[in-house]
C-alpha cells in the first residue's frame, strides 16, 4: 500500500528535462506525450476534476509583465481575483531565543465580524496561493459567513525572513500560532486549520499543543505519516529532475501542468509564478528565474516534519478531517483509526497530490460542510423565569 504511493507521488515525476524548456515549444500535442507517458499508470487522470475544454481555454490575467514567455494559456493571474487583501504582518523575534524577525505575506477575505476563519498553509516548496481557488470558491458559496487567510511560510513566497532556512516543525507551528495572533489579536475567532502536505503537519502541530482555544476543525490535505517518511527516500531524485531554471513566469506555470504537479492551469497560473525569482545573472534582455526555496537545504527537517503526525492529528481536540488523492495514501496505523471512526476521511479520486488545487470546487463543498458540522452551538439566552422574578 505504501510502495503504491511512493511510486504515485515522487519516483515517476516529475519527468527530466533540460535545465531550460524550449521557450518556442508549446504545442499542445506533445504535452502529454511528453511528460505522462513516463508516470505509472496509477498516477494517470483518466477523468480529469478539471474538464479537458478549460484545459485549453486561453488565459486572460497579467501576462506575467516584462516577462511574459510564449502563450496567453499559461499567463500569470493576480492575487486579487481570489482574496480581497494581501499584506504584510510583522512578527517580532524571540530575543531570548535569537530569533530573528519575520515579515509575513498574508492573503485574506474577510468575514462579517465574529464570523470563523478558514486558516491555510501550504506545503513544502509550495507558497500561499496554493489555495487561492479555494477560496475563491468558499466565498461563492458563504459569502461573508466565514473569513479566509493564507500565508507563505518563512523561507516561501514573498514572506522576509532573516532566518529562512529554519524549516523546524516547532518553528513552523510557532509562526503559524503568531501569524494567528498578529492578524486576529488575543480574543480570537473560531478557526478551522487547514493544512496541505508539509502544512498537514504544521497545523496538526499546532493543534496538539492547544494553542488556539478557539480551533474547532483541523482538515490535514494529502499527506499520512507512514507513508511521508518512506516517501522521503525519493525526494532527493524529485529535486534533481526538476528544471533549475526558466525564461519566463510563463514558463513555470508551463512546466507545472506538464509535468503534472497541477493538474488545473487556473490554479496553477495564479499559485505557479510566486514559486519562483529573478536570479541574480538576470537581465532585462534575458530574465532567468530559479525556485524561490531551496528545498534540498531543508533536508535536516525532513523527516521531523512528519514523525509523530498520525498521533498528533488524533490527538487534536477538534474535529479532524483527512483529504486524500487515493486510498493508497493510507498507511497501517490511520487504516485502523479510520475504521474506528476518529476522523472523516474523502478521496479526491480525479486529482493529484495537490488536491485543493486541482479539484477547488469539491474541496470548498467539502471543507464548508466540515465548518458546518463542527460549529459551536450558541444556545439562546434562558427565558426569564418566575423563579428568578421573585428572587
Amino acid at each position: 500500500m505504501a510502495s503504491d504511493m511512493l511510486r504515485n507521488m515522487y519516483k515517476g515525476r516529475p519527468p527530466p528535462l533540460p535545465p531550460h524548456l524550449d521557450d518556442n515549444n508549446d504545442d499542445d500535442s506533445t504535452e502529454a506525450n511528453d511528460t505522462f507517458d513516463s508516470l505509472p499508470s496509477s498516477f494517470l487522470n483518466p477523468s480529469p476534476a478539471v474538464h479537458p475544454s478549460k484545459l485549453r481555454q486561453a488565459g486572460g490575467g497579467s501576462g506575467g509583465g516584462l516577462y511574459s514567455g510564449a502563450s496567453n494559456r499559461y499567463a500569470q493571474l493576480e492575487w486579487n481575483g481570489f482574496f480581497q487583501e494581501k499584506r504584510s504582518v510583522m512578527v517580532p523575534g524571540d530575543e531570548a531565543e535569537g530569533e530573528a524577525d519575520i515579515t509575513f505575506n498574508v492573503y485574506e477575505t474577510k468575514g462579517k465580524a465574529g464570523a470563523p476563519v478558514f486558516v491555510m498553509h501550504h506545503g513544502a516548496g509550495l507558497a500561499a496561493l496554493s489555495f487561492a481557488l479555494t477560496a475563491r470558491e468558499i466565498k461563492k458559496l458563504v459569502g461573508d459567513e466565514v473569513g479566509l487567510l493564507s500565508f507563505d511560510a518563512r523561507g516561501h513566497g514573498e514572506t522576509a525572513s532573516g532566518d529562512e532556512n529554519n524549516l523546524s516543525l516547532d518553528r513552523l507551528a510557532k509562526d503559524l500560532e503568531n501569524v494567528i495572533h498578529a492578524v486576529y489579536g488575543q480574543h480570537l475567532p473560531d478557526i478551522i486549520l487547514v493544512g496541505h502536505s508539509m502544512g498537514g503537519a504544521v497545523v496538526s502541530e499546532a493543534a496538539s499543543r492547544g494553542v488556539i482555544p478557539s480551533l474547532i476543525g483541523v482538515a490535514v490535505l494529502d499527506i499520512v505519516e507512514g507513508v511521508a517518511i518512506e516517501t522521503l527516500a525519493y525526494l532527493h531524485g524529485w529535486l534533481e529532475r526538476r528544471p533549475v531554471n526558466f525564461r519566463s513566469l510563463d514558463k513555470v506555470v508551463q512546466w507545472s501542468v506538464k509535468s503534472g504537479t497541477v493538474r488545473n492551469v487556473e490554479s496553477a497560473r495564479v499559485s505557479c509564478p510566486p514559486l519562483v525569482k529573478l536570479i541574480n545573472d538576470s537581465t532585462l534582455e534575458n530574465p532567468c528565474y530559479g525556485w524561490r526555496t531551496d528545498l534540498a537545504a531543508s533536508e535536516q527537517y525532513w523527516k521531523g516534519w512528519f514523525t509523530g503526525l498520525t498521533e498528533k492529528f488524533l490527538s487534536c481536540r477538534a474535529g479532524k478531517l483527512l483529504v486524500l488523492a487515493g486510498t493508497d495514501r493510507l498507511d497501517k496505523d490511520m487504516t485502523i483509526a479510520q475504521m474506528q471512526g476518529k476522523f472523516q476521511m474523502l478521496v479526491f479520486p480525479n486529482s493529484g497530490h495537490c488536491v485543493q488545487e486541482d479539484d477547488p470546487e469539491r474541496m470548498a463543498r467539502e471543507l464548508v460542510a466540515f465548518w458546518k458540522r463542527n460549529e459551536r452551538l450558541v444556545l439562546p439566552p434562558k427565558p426569564y423565569s418566575l423563579h428568578a422574578q421573585k428572587q
